[in-house]
């Protein structure tokens, strides 16, 4: 079976919906050592999925 071109993969609860959302291997390269998001990610290019180190 091939994988959907667009999926949207999330856990929720009654409180709570959290959305997964895939990174380059550049941007998570440099955001896992720093605990945070760090260029190259860049805020100014943010979809609708506000992107957290949860």
């Amino acid at each position: 079976m091939t994988p959907p071109t667009r999926e949207i993969r999330a856990i929720f609860d009654d409180y709570t919906v959290t959305v997964y959302q895939a990174f380059s291997t550049e941007i998570a390269d440099a955001a896992l050592p720093a605990g945070t998001f760090v260029p190259p990610f860049n805020p100014n290019r943010m979809t609708w999925i506000k992107p957290s180190f949860r």
